[in-house]
Formats: structure tokens, C-alpha cells, sequence
């Protein structure tokens, strides 16, 4: 006569609501990254009074293989720059994703130290990656220091929505 061993399935329910709320947790929080990069993306143009400069630029090394002037309609601009953007905010709900279960797997505590150098790691890996693949040199202009510190930056924000996340469910 078999046996039900309800605590096995118990379990695995439990592990996969716990991969669901890791993944949604860390989409969020990828989500959020993104954008605190690209409102800092904003703010550092504006300094410079070149507003979507820092955006029109990587869209154009990743979309147009480095040309930003060859578009001269601005309806192309805005459409490579907004193509662009909705990439840059698909990758950072895949790092938040990764850092949720890499925090989980771990079990490293969701420090702001160990959130920045996950985003200075993770997110400059990526983004030389891409360099790499589309041949595109650095924006002199950004230049690598603002690169890094905003990748920091995305890190700490990943790791700040991960911990409000946890003290508003316990059950993590």
C-alpha cells in the first residue's frame, strides 16, 4: 500500500512560492534600479544641458551601431531611444532576478555593501559585455568612475527594495 508523504510536497510548495516571491521581488527591485539609473542618466545630462544625451548615445551603440547622427527624423530618435530604454529596464529585472536568488542560494545578508558590489559587478559585467559585442567605445564624456558609481548605486537600490520586501513579508 503506498504512502503520501505530504510533507515532501509540502515542501516543494513552499520552495516554489518562495522562487515565485523571489523573482517578482527581484524584478521589482531590478525595475527600480533601472530607473534610478536612468533618472541619474537625466540628471547628469541636464547638468550638461544635453538632455538624452547619456540615452541617445547607448541606444544608438546598441541599435545603430554607433551612428546617434544617423537618424535625422526626430520620430526615429525618440523610437530607438524609447527601444533602448525598455532593453535597459529588461536587463535590470533580469539582475534583480539574479540578485534575489543569489541572495536566497547564499544566504549573504541583504547589506547596502553587499547590494553595491553586486550592481558594480553584475551590471559593469553586462554593460562591457555589450560594448564588447556592438564595438562601442565608452562615452568620454561619462566615462568609466560615473559608470561604476551608478552601478553601485543600482546595486544598493536592488538590495533596499529586497529588505522592505522581506519586513513587509516575513515569510521570506
Amino acid at each position: 500500500m503506498p504512502v503520501n508523504d505530504d510533507s515532501a510536497s509540502g515542501t516543494n510548495r513552499t520552495h516554489r512560492k518562495q522562487r515565485q516571491k523571489d523573482v517578482l521581488h527581484g524584478a521589482f527591485a531590478g525595475v527600480l534600479a533601472g530607473m534610478a539609473i536612468m533618472i541619474l542618466f537625466l540628471a547628469f545630462d541636464m547638468l550638461w544641458f544635453k538632455p538624452l544625451n547619456t540615452p541617445d548615445f547607448l541606444s544608438s551603440a546598441l541599435l545603430a551601431g554607433g551612428n546617434s547622427g544617423a537618424e535625422s527624423d526626430r520620430v526615429l530618435r525618440t523610437a530607438r531611444i524609447a527601444m533602448f530604454s525598455t532593453f535597459h529596464l529588461l536587463i535590470f529585472t533580469f539582475i534583480g532576478i539574479a540578485l534575489a536568488i543569489f541572495l536566497r542560494f547564499t544566504q549573504l545578508p541583504k547589506t547596502l555593501l553587499v547590494g553595491g558590489l553586486y550592481g558594480l559587478i553584475a551590471c559593469t559585467a553586462i554593460f562591457s559585455a555589450v560594448l564588447k559585442v556592438t564595438g562601442t567605445q565608452m562615452s568620454a564624456e561619462w566615462g568609466w568612475p560615473a559608470l561604476l558609481a551608478g552601478n553601485f548605486l543600482a546595486g544598493i537600490v536592488m538590495v533596499v527594495f529586497l529588505r522592505r520586501a522581506e519586513r513587509v513579508d516575513p515569510s521570506n
